[in-house]
């Protein structure tokens, strides 16, 4: 297992036995929506030596890597993993032996509570007490999320809906601003820097979502707005009034910890 700096834990791959076997270097997804504001009609994804080495059209896909084995992932949302930010309540070390099931989850990072702030940035374990998210957002206050080891909140996108549905509409925020909290926020507390969403060039650590109803939902003054026009380059994100979607493969630098999807088709 590998740590971060602070004895944070990242979390490791799964073993060869694991997975199948004889992997190829390099696979194309294709059929994907992907999270990104970098391109947000990209619907596949060159993955080759650990990083995202290309995004674009299926269509362009087929001229440019026509001999990459493919993986038809038709319809799911391909996302930046959640980070587990408080993955501990009394600062203890998380667990090893929960690795994979925080990996099928599609948490791709886990670090030690408790909540508080942390290098700048507040931690919130969501349910333990009112939070003033759009506070924080009006103030530049930067935040992020963990489970504080509750079995109630071990589910990632229960984060997302606490901030985008809280039970005071004054202080909701979008469903974008609560992701980016959850993903990108929780690489700010581990102290990396990320984008928010997925680009050619970073570390090929992404989840892959299963088929979902998928929308823009952004908050106004109180009141939701709903767009899914391409030309807002605001990445679709699941609606979370309908549950939570499954982790289909969770991917590590380049390496698969969780996986219900099928082989690369060559």
């Amino acid at each position: 297992m590998s740590k971060l700096p602070g004895d944070r834990e990242k979390l490791s791959g799964v073993s060869t036995t694991d997975l199948a076997p004889d992997l190829p270097t390099a696979q194309l997804y294709t059929g994907i929506v992907l999270y990104s504001t970098a391109d947000p009609e990209a619907d596949a994804m060159l993955i080759a030596d650990g990083m995202i080495a290309w995004i674009g059209t299926a269509d362009s896909a087929a001229v440019l890597h026509p001999d990459t084995p493919r993986i038809d992932a038709t319809g799911c949302l391909v996302t930046p993993g959640f980070v587990d930010a408080a993955a501990t309540a009394d600062g203890s070390l998380p667990a090893p032996h929960q690795e994979q099931a925080a990996a099928a989850r599609g948490i791709v990072l886990r670090l030690p509570g408790p909540a508080g702030t942390r290098d700048g940035v507040r931690v919130i374990v969501p349910g333990d007490e009112p939070v003033a998210y759009r506070d924080y957002v009006r103030d530049g206050i930067p935040f992020t999320f963990g489970s504080g080891g509750a079995p109630q909140a071990q589910d990632p996108w229960s984060w997302v809906r606490a901030a985008a549905h809280d039970p005071d509409p004054d202080q909701r925020v979008g469903d974008r601003a609560a992701f980016l909290a959850a993903t990108r926020g929780g690489q700010r507390a581990a102290g990396h820097r990320h984008p928010g969403d997925l680009r050619t060039g970073l570390p090929a650590t992404f989840v892959v979502w299963e088929p979902w109803d998928l929308t823009v939902r952004s908050e106004a003054e109180g009141v939701d707005t709903w767009s899914t026009d391409p030309r807002s380059r605001t990445p679709l994100l699941p609606d979370l009034d309908q549950g939570s979607p499954r982790a289909l493969r969770t991917v590590i630098d380049g390496r698969i910890v969780h996986d219900s999807l099928p082989k690369a088709e060559a």
